[in-house]
């Protein structure tokens, strides 16, 4: 749970860029009642009873003092009973888990190893337990840092902290800082607020009292530019102002959300979410490593995008449920889940889909024999993933679990390569206009996949494959008369000699337009012994030294006792399709891999299908205005597509980008629009003022700073 004590690392974009002088200045807003952040956690002891059990007065005042919100808080303390609060704790706990049902919960323990390592790091120089630090708070809510950096014992400069985070939540940035600092260079290391307390605030030369353009340079001369940066803006793509020294508030919302992230709207819809998943099923037994075969491969579709086409498939008929639905009519309830996690563990996103049939006797026959599986594909673009799949049955509320890392490979610039095989029973032609929405589909044809105990053959069958190789995009029509050289190598890995080869050609004109060739072939297994086997299959140019290769394992079996498929397959791909859902979710991950510029291509694509996506407005928010694009920000968000979900960060930077355009009026116009279906908060009031300040409205003004002060403290908020 350690966080490495590394410097800051250059790498991040920072963002720095001048600012118009129409920039709002911490001096002109102070002036009109500013104090200190913004919302206080819900988190206090004052109203929580002297009545409740001590146990249980340290559960909610303590253990989950930051992760629970207001609402759960306060039902918590109308209980009047032990047996109420135990099974409170439980299903807060169970609302949770990544794992629903499962008997362990990784959530809850990583979350008390969180306060152990703050009890333990934290709160000596104060006298405090290390949970009721700042720093106790962020390790809790957020966990180690990425980055931490420290600064004990510089020139001119109070002791501080740096700690940089990679957000897995959308309601922080992607990429941010925390910065900490001792106020008196003793006593606890406190949040740091670039607005509110400002480049003064960390140096300790009385030459630079009040004076921010001259300690940011002291700051400068001490610790680096990088540094001086962060002491104007925690957020790594916001343009700061390094000749005056102004910061805006988009820090403070920053750490507003920090101490308040339990009750942060998409942090609510989540947990309401799953909770409501919860009271729709009152359990679900999750059976790891049983009954569970899965297989993922990376294919390409007709536009020469990559994607993840994956199976899960039970191993027995008897581990679904059919419930009868009378008259002759049965069903069955069954829901798929994948989580895809990328860089550093991170979940990316979550594919969920649920699939109920009805049917009738014949059909219910054929269940009988076959074993039920649930095809789907990813939109993943070219890096390292891990995957983990739930394949719930919904009427006898069990789930069947299992992982797989993958990874995607990028399109060569030369030569070629094989981004894997699927074994297959089956193949038939599709639609061509579905063709890019059925699983395992290549050239038009759809594949039914291979798993599992289905690749125990008899001697006197045939092993099936088709497989995809890629190459860089060219005409066609330049490979004509060109061929590809393919050996196919079948042998025991525990018997060397006993190789059986296979050699064949297939010609390059086969190639499409986008750079995919998709060929296959019939093994015939005649003649083997029993065993484990495997494939191994060699692609070469003729007269090239690069090969390409995969590999396929199976068994031979005298009487294999393998059962045929019956996959699911999701009929809303298409809704999703229509809807950019897609689009979005390759964005995320191409903004997990560090890819800003396809990450926001794929974001305007989602946009482009869906203009109501609102996450994928604020992501193209962000990274304009990062770039300073502050008329391409400004585009986004004309006043009609302002709603109750827009981060209040957004707004601030909508409002930004068209003040530094000249659109002052408008941008107070937003905020006041943002007004009226957003809770009141203390950075959109103030930035309001200072609008209207500038606009000559004094006591408009005037109006919004009362208002806006009044929403802020001097005060830390504890628990």
């Amino acid at each position: 749970m350690g966080a490495a004590d590394r410097p800051v690392d250059a790498v991040h974009p920072s963002g720095a860029g001048q600012t118009s002088s129409r920039r709002l200045a911490a001096p002109a807003v102070a002036a009109i009642l500013i104090l200190s952040l913004l919302l206080v956690t819900n988190a206090t002891a004052a109203d929580t009873g002297e009545r409740l059990p001590a146990r249980y007065k340290k559960w909610v005042e303590e253990e989950v003092a930051y992760i629970i919100t207001k609402d759960e808080r306060d039902a918590f303390l109308r209980l009047t009973n032990e047996a109420d609060r135990e099974k409170f704790i439980e299903r807060f706990w169970q609302i949770r888990n990544p794992l629903p049902g499962a008997t362990s919960n990784s959530y809850r323990e990583e979350h008390y190893q969180r306060i152990a390592f703050a009890n333990q790091r934290f709160g000596n120089e104060a006298g405090l337990e290390g949970w009721r630090t700042d720093r106790g708070r962020v390790y809790i809510t957020l966990g180690p840092p990425q980055q931490r950096s420290v600064y004990y014992g510089y020139r001119n400069l109070r002791p501080m902290e740096i700690w940089f985070y990679s957000s897995h939540t959308p309601a922080l940035p992607p990429f941010f800082y925390v910065l900490f600092y001792q106020r008196e260079n003793i006593g606890d290391f406190r949040f740091y607020s670039p607005y509110l307390d400002g480049p003064d605030k960390l140096v300790t030369t009385l030459r630079v009292v009040n004076d921010r353009v001259k300690a940011l340079q002291a700051v400068e001369d001490s610790a680096g530019r990088e540094v001086a940066r962060i002491s104007l803006s925690l957020i790594p793509d916001e343009p700061v102002d390094l000749h005056g020294a102004t910061s805006s508030l988009q820090s403070d919302v920053l750490l507003s959300t920090i101490r308040n992230l339990a009750n942060h709207p998409l942090a609510k819809a989540e947990l309401d979410r799953r909770r409501q998943l919860l009271e729709s099923v009152t359990a679900r037994l999750i059976l790891e490593g049983q009954g569970l075969d899965v297989l993922a491969v990376p294919l390409r579709d007709s536009h020469g995008l990559t994607r993840c086409h994956y199976v899960v498939r039970l191993r027995r008929p008897q581990d679904v449920t059919v419930a009868d639905a009378g008259d002759g009519r049965y069903s069955i309830s069954m829901e798929s889940r994948v989580r895809v996690f990328g860089r550093d563990n991170k979940l990316i996103f979550v594919q969920e889909k649920s699939v109920a049939q009805t049917f009738g006797r014949d059909r219910l026959k054929q269940m009988q024999e076959r074993v039920l599986g649930y095809e789907g594909w990813l939109p993943l673009p070219p890096g390292k993933y891990r995957l983990d799949f739930l394949l719930t049955d919904w009427l006898k509320k069990a789930g069947y679990h299992a992982e797989k890392e993958v990874i995607v490979p990028a399109v060569p610039s030369a030569g070629m390569l094989i981004p894997g095989v699927v074994p297959f029973s089956d193949a038939a032609m599709v639609d061509p206009a579905k063709s890019d929405l059925v699983p395992f589909v290549m050239a038009g044809v759809k594949f039914t996949p291979l798993l599992g105990a289905q690749l125990d053959l008899s001697p006197g069958q045939s092993l099936n494959i088709a497989y995809q190789i890629w190459a860089p995009v060219a005409d066609p029509r330049a490979y004509l008369g060109q061929k590809l050289d393919v050996e196919y190598a079948l042998g025991r890995p525990a018997s060397p000699g006993s190789t059986k080869t296979v050699r064949d050609q297939v010609g390059k004109e086969q190639f499409d337009v986008t750079g995919s060739l998709v060929n296959g072939k019939k093994i015939s297994l005649e003649g083997l012994e029993s065993g484990n086997y495997m494939l191994t299959l060699t692609l070469a140019e003729p007269g090239s030294q690069q090969k390409a290769y995969s590999t396929v394992s199976f068994h031979v079996l005298s009487e294999p006792a393998s059962l045929p498929a019956w996959d699911l397959l999701d009929e809303t791909v298409g809704e999703d399709v229509r809807k950019g859902v897609p689009e979005y979710q390759r964005a995320l991950c191409y903004l997990d891999l560090g890819q800003q510029e396809d990450a926001a291509k794929w974001f305007r694509l989602a946009l482009g299908k869906d203009p109501s996506n609102e996450q994928a407005r604020a992501r193209l928010v962000d990274f304009y205005f990062g770039r300073q694009g502050f008329w391409d920000v400004a585009d986004l968000y004309p006043l009609s597509w302002i709603t109750g979900q827009t981060p209040e960060q957004t707004l601030l930077r909508v409002a930004e980008s068209l003040d530094r355009i000249g659109e002052t009026k408008k941008a107070a116009q937003l905020l006041e629009s943002a007004l009226k279906i957003h809770a009141p908060s203390g950075p959109l009031l103030l930035t309001l003022s200072a609008y209207y300040q500038r606009l000559g409205e004094a006591q408009k003004a005037a109006e919004f700073a009362r208002r806006g002060g009044s929403l802020v403290t001097t005060s830390p908020a504890k628990p």
